[in-house]
């Protein structure tokens, strides 16, 4: 009994300085599955589910930021007129693209081979990674800082999670 109430008394104190803190942290496996919904719903029409995770680019700096803020309800993104899309396609793949959409008529930048993203999860120190390949090799690799499934009664937004990223800039 003792050792229960001791156990009970350090956990606190432990994860108050960071030494127990991986119950927040977010695994590989269920980024991998949130991923993998996020394809099987928009295949399986899931009329409330997109393919695509989108990135408020109205201040055109998704690739100035070290933290983005990607969402993936329809709901999420539909007031943006900027936008940055990661829009899965395979498993593990997807397209960047760069979409204008409050012009006349709305637009969207041509994909280029770089374009095409492959996608590798990986975990490393207690963190989990996104480490984004094109066909010159790596890309960007960002920390997954936090992913959230978003509570809402609106129809639209059943599918809606944020994930909070940080770039890893290799200088760093």
């Amino acid at each position: 009994m003792k050792n229960i109430i001791l156990s009970l008394l350090l956990i606190p104190y432990l994860n108050i300085f960071g030494i127990v803190n991986a119950q927040n942290q977010i695994t590989s496996k269920e980024m991998q599955f949130v991923f993998k919904e996020t394809l099987a719903k928009s295949l399986n029409f899931v009329p409330e589910a997109t393919n695509i995770w989108s990135f408020d680019n109205s201040n055109n700096d998704y690739f100035k930021k070290d933290t983005i803020i990607l969402n993936s309800a329809r709901c999420g993104f539909g007031y943006n007129c900027h936008r940055i899309q990661w829009s899965f396609y395979e498993n593990e793949r997807f397209i960047l693209e760069k979409i204008v959409e409050c012009d006349e008529p709305p637009t969207k930048v041509a994909s280029k081979e770089e374009d095409f993203m492959d996608l590798k999860i990986k975990e490393q120190d207690g963190m989990t990674y996104l480490c984004l390949h094109n066909n010159n090799g790596i890309f960007e690799t960002f920390e997954v800082l936090s992913l959230k499934a978003n509570n809402t009664t609106d129809e639209e937004c059943t599918f809606n999670y944020t994930l909070k990223l940080l770039r890893i800039r290799e200088n760093e």
